[in-house]
């Protein structure tokens, strides 16, 4: 047991003693100095410049040491070399990290054009810092990695675009994505509601207080300037979502059309979606209320007379309306006529 230990801290030292000076674990040690040498400078409260200057050194030793390290012991997953790519992360994790905030998503970015910095400035440029000229097979391999990481970086910035679109359209997610070659819904995610339930809701609770309740005569009124009403709806329902604000409350319409229904009508409310959709015509939501009248007995009281009270039988508008939101395909007007 006691050989067993002896031979893992010999081990251990030869790993970590530099078999000459200029050697990965030199390079990490200056790392760990630098590091420390800011710590002191911070305490001692240096100035800002140089706590800073020795930072960056330790973060730079640390990137090129480790991914030293890695080539010289030939830690090689799956016969690719990581080296570059754990160097370029740990200078990725420097340079946007200490931004604070939202450093993830430019940090993923130049990841990779980073990673490839770490293996052309090598083949490019000796220690001395003189320019170097690789062979034609050099200079080959550089022009295939570099695209390479260009196309990895892209992919990383149109993901990000995509859930930058999600996120301030929730409705594109809402939308059939089965023939999308770069949106997967993962089996039994739930599927956001589209906003423009939330403009059907609103406006059906204004239409409520307009015409529930209110004599027939005045509601068939009301009915008469369908156009007035239907961009009075549109206006207030705007206000309204506006205390709410949305980026994507700009790409939702909302129509009213009524339709005649025996002696009441029935009010057809639609949020169309105008923007980007799976289907060629679009898509909207559509609200069913129906918009009766109700007779009701009204106590008449003659004055100035012995006679008792009398009845009349007045006419009261009555809107109730449907919970369900379905989606229907295209634009409602092809059906009823623009307006």
């Amino acid at each position: 047991m006691v050989g067993f230990f002896r031979q893992i801290l010999t081990d251990l030292g030869n790993l970590l003693r530099p078999p000459r000076y200029f050697a990965w674990q030199t390079v990490i040690y200056m790392s760990l100095f630098s590091w420390l040498m800011s710590m002191l400078a911070r305490a001692v409260f240096a100035t800002p410049f140089t706590i800073g200057l020795l930072a960056t050194i330790s973060w730079i030793c640390l990137a090129i040491g480790v991914g030293w390290a890695l080539e010289t012991n030939k830690i090689r997953p799956f016969g690719i070399s990581i080296a570059p790519w754990v160097s370029g992360a740990i200078l990725c994790l420097f340079l946007f990290g200490s931004w604070g905030g939202r450093w993830l998503q430019p940090a993923l970015v130049a990841w990779p054009l980073m990673s490839f910095a770490m293996v052309a400035i090598p083949t490019l440029v000796s220690w001395d810092l003189s320019r170097k000229s690789p062979s034609p097979v050099v200079r080959q391999q550089l022009a295939l990695l570099f695209c390479l990481s260009l196309l990895f970086s892209s992919w990383f910035q149109f993901y990000f675009r995509i859930q930058s679109w999600v996120r301030d359209y929730p409705s594109l997610v809402a939308d059939s994505v089965d023939n999308s070659a770069f949106v997967y819904r993962i089996p039994g995610q739930a599927i956001a509601l589209p906003a423009g339930v939330n403009h059907l809701t609103v406006a059906e609770a204004m239409l409520q207080e307009q015409v529930n309740g209110k004599p027939w005569p005045s509601v068939e009124r009301w009915l008469l300037n369908e156009e007035g009403q239907r961009q009075a709806l549109q206006r207030q329902v705007q206000a309204e979502m506006g205390q709410h604000p949305s980026l994507e409350d700009a790409l939702w319409r909302l129509d009213l059309q009524p339709l005649t229904n025996g002696l009441g009508y029935t009010l057809k409310l639609w949020a169309i979606w105008t923007g980007p959709a799976a289907t060629q015509g679009g898509y909207y939501l559509e609200k069913t209320c129906q918009l009766m009248p109700v007779n009701q007995n009204v106590i008449t009281q003659t004055e100035d007379t012995g006679a008792p009270p009398g009845y009349t039988t007045t006419q009261w508008a009555s809107l109730t309306c449907n919970l369900e939101t379905p989606r229907q395909a295209g634009n409602p007007r092809a059906m009823y006529g623009s307006s």
